[in-house]
């Protein structure tokens, strides 16, 4: 015979236990949010401090009267999560602000902890009335700026901006072109010009140098040519006599070289003769 004082033990309705439940997977679900936006918040920083990309840059000439920047910069990702979907646009302008040219990447995922290296491959056109024709003969400091768009931690979209400077080495720095003292008589005037010049670019110069002297008025009055071999950190300074055409002066002029090395030709900017 049952006892009338045992309590019988009622199970909780079937909405209370799923509320129950319910509670405590999203207090499970808030702890493991925290912990990511905790962990997201730790890698954003570290990603923010890595500090610039590292990089080396080449140049040379090349075929279709070109110059080449060519070279690799990377970038590493120190947090915990991969930046993804990454395409950069690289844009070189020189001192003065002249656009030279652009390279863009393709997409790619810079994986957590990881380092990736971007290649750079920027051909400049030169021509004597280019912003590239400084490069020429100035040396100077060129702006690398590179811009970019990711997801970063799987969800949050960021971008990328940094600007990089960069010691360009004029392969003719300072190029001048001055004239001695005319001598002859009648319509056979010979004057000695004098070249000179630095090499500051990671080449050797070699091939040939055609100087081309002008009058005010742009009529060409004579022409000359200096054999170069001319190695990187090293200087150039020679003089040869130039046949003048009759009647033809130099005065007021300029002097327009052109380099030529195996398939490669390229004018420099005109020097005034003064």
């Amino acid at each position: 015979m049952g006892s009338p004082f045992v309590r019988q033990v009622r199970r909780p309705p079937f909405a209370y236990r799923l509320a129950r439940g319910l509670r405590r997977l999203s207090s499970v679900v808030l702890v493991l949010l925290m912990l990511y936006l905790a962990t997201v918040a730790y890698s954003t920083y570290a990603l923010a401090q890595s500090g610039p990309p590292a990089g080396s840059y080449t140049a040379g000439f090349v075929a279709n009267d070109s110059l080449a920047v060519q070279g690799e910069f990377s970038i590493a990702n120190p947090g915990l999560y991969p930046v993804e979907g990454l395409a950069l646009t690289l844009r070189v302008l020189n001192s003065s602000g002249g656009f030279l040219g652009l390279v863009r990447s393709g997409s790619v995922t810079l994986a957590p902890g990881g380092t990736t290296t971007f290649p750079v491959a920027v051909y400049v056109p030169i021509t004597p009335s280019s912003a590239a024709a400084s490069l020429l003969v100035t040396d100077q400091v060129l702006s690398v700026g590179v811009w970019g768009n990711a997801t970063y931690a799987y969800l949050f979209p960021v971008s990328i901006h940094f600007v990089q400077n960069r010691w360009w080495g004029a392969p003719f720095n300072g190029f001048r072109a001055s004239a001695g003292v005319p001598s002859g008589s009648g319509g056979n005037v010979v004057v000695p010009i004098t070249i000179s010049f630095s090499n500051h670019a990671p080449l050797t110069e070699t091939g040939a140098l055609t100087l081309i002297l002008r009058s005010s008025g742009g009529a060409p009055c004579g022409s000359t040519t200096f054999v170069l071999n001319v190695p990187s950190n090293s200087t150039f300074d020679q003089t040869q006599n130039v046949a003048l055409a009759s009647g033809c002066s130099i005065s007021g002029g300029s002097a327009v070289a052109t380099y030529t090395s195996g398939g490669t030709t390229i004018v420099l900017p005109p020097e005034a003769i003064p």
